[in-house]
């Protein structure tokens, strides 16, 4: 059975995305990778995440901002993920046509709401626009927070309380300022040495040779 053309490989001068297929990675992140396609230009990238949504038609986080007269008269939830569940939604009147990892093709015209599962390719056709959508694992990213136990917080406050309370012993113990040393006070200590240790040169006897 012959591949369509959107199942075969990417077109020269096409953007390729940071999502890798699921199979190939290990604790990432799933995904499901959307691409929107007026021919070979990409219009927007989407990786919608567990308990996010992709737009699409006039609207702020829209992947094509097209005309959505044909297709519902407004802006449509093209796919969005619900615990665990990848869902695509084609809009009215639009066409569907999905690829299962079984090898099985299906053809389906909106509106109708298809679960892409890993290795499903699917795509949804509004006139000139494609949008292709797989599975995909992102990686963690190097910003994500990090969750820190309630027990490392509690003795993190706490050695930081004692270091707080040791700086202010050590200011309450330090003198307020420096005495200064009366002037001529290293002068007569040097005198006071020379002195000491003349006097120990006239006064001790060395063997003669």
């Amino acid at each position: 059975m012959a591949k369509e053309p959107f199942f075969a490989s990417r077109t020269e001068g096409e953007k390729t995305s940071g999502g890798r297929d699921v199979e190939a990675a290990e604790g990432a992140h799933k995904a499901l990778e959307l691409v929107a396609l007026r021919g070979t230009e990409v219009l927007g990238v989407r990786h919608v995440l567990d308990g996010g949504a992709c737009w699409i038609g006039q609207a702020p986080e829209s992947i094509a901002r097209i005309p959505m007269v044909e297709y519902g008269g407004h802006a449509a939830v093209v796919a969005e993920v619900k615990e665990g569940q990848f869902m695509l939604h084609v809009p009215p009147r639009a066409r569907g046509r999905t690829h299962g990892k079984d090898g099985l093709g299906r053809l389906v015209t909106g509106p109708v709401s298809l679960e892409v599962e890993e290795g499903d390719r699917a795509v949804i056709v509004l006139g000139p626009v494609q949008i292709r959508a797989r599975l995909v694992a992102i990686e963690a990213s190097g910003k994500e927070r990090v969750r820190i136990p309630n027990e490392t917080r509690r003795l993190l406050t706490v050695m930081g309380a004692l270091y707080v309370t040791a700086l202010a012993l050590c200011a309450a113990i330090a003198p307020a300022r420096p005495e200064r040393l009366a002037n001529g006070s290293i002068r007569r200590a040097i005198a006071t040495v020379t002195e000491s240790v003349a006097s120990v040169n006239t006064t001790q006897e060395f063997p003669r040779p």
